[in-house]
């Protein structure tokens, strides 16, 4: 039986449901899969499987500083390694976004052999709609089998990548930094919070302390706005990225059928979506 352990981080929640479903999907095909959060990426592994899948949202074109720490401190394997990320559009660019993953990958001994690429809803820049949300859900849900298949059958699924994705991730990773920086800018509206302290409890990096009755921030932010999208009062402010937040979870039992494509990025949803 192949061993399976499917490694995610997720900042919203996006990721982790198409993560779930594909352990759902290797489970069909019989093979034993676990999953397992990543958080600080700090986090103690001690065995890998046949295989590992290392899951997360892409920000900023770059995979998230604590993913790229995690696959930095796996032990040595020789192990299938795949790569499952999202985002909340379908752009080319977004295609080098794992090369600092997979170049961490390979120097643990692990054998790359592909990425796959599922479209799923905002949680900065936008809100989509809730139709659209359930039909990135959808789609993701149809094609993650297709992913699963590949991974049983130990095949490849690597695509090429630009010269302008090449550039485009190598000057936006200065996200890295940059998250950490603005992180420290992050405010709470007091009259707003009622002190649920989800903000706190729930930060990946514990970037976010509540001490003698004021919130604190500090120089660990990943910036994958766990703590603002979750605000069950929009109390949280998300420093000078405000302009970006979105608020509230998305409904992904809405009507797909009801979705539209509005004139953002409108040709590469179409493609996406049309793309079997």
């Amino acid at each position: 039986m192949k061993k399976i352990n499917i490694f995610v981080f997720s900042g919203t929640g996006n990721t982790l449901m198409c993560a779930e479903e594909l352990r759902s999907r290797l489970t069909d095909f019989g093979a034993e899969v676990s999953i397992k959060r990543i958080e600080n990426g700090k986090e103690t592994v001690e065995s890998v499987g046949d295989t590992v899948v290392i899951c997360y949202p892409v920000h900023g074109y770059n995979a998230p500083k604590n993913v790229i720490d995690f696959c930095n401190n796996l032990p040595l394997s020789n192990a299938n390694a795949y790569v499952l990320k999202t985002s909340g559009e379908p752009l080319s660019i977004n295609d080098d976004s794992s090369k600092m993953a997979i170049k961490a990958l390979l120097s643990k001994g692990f054998v790359y052999k592909g990425e796959f690429h599922f479209i799923m809803p905002y949680n900065m820049v936008f809100r989509h709609t809730d139709e659209m949300a359930s039909k990135m859900y959808m789609t993701a849900k149809e094609r993650i089998p297709a992913m699963a298949k590949t991974i049983i059958e130990d095949g490849e699924h690597i695509k090429k990548v630009s010269a302008k994705a090449r550039f485009v991730r190598g000057v936006v990773s200065i996200e890295h930094w940059g998250a950490r920086f603005n992180g420290r800018f992050f405010r709470v509206k007091t009259h707003k919070c009622i002190k649920c302290m989800k903000c706190v409890k729930n930060c990946p990096t514990k970037n976010i302390t509540y001490e003698n009755g004021k919130f604190k921030f500090g120089g660990n932010c990943l910036l994958c706005t766990r703590c603002s999208f979750n605000c069950p009062t929009d109390a949280f402010r998300i420093g000078l990225m405000d302009f970006l937040r979105v608020n509230g979870a998305y409904n992904f039992n809405a009507d797909p059928d009801k979705a539209t494509i509005g004139r953002y990025c409108n040709k590469a949803y179409t493609n996406y979506f049309c793309n079997e």
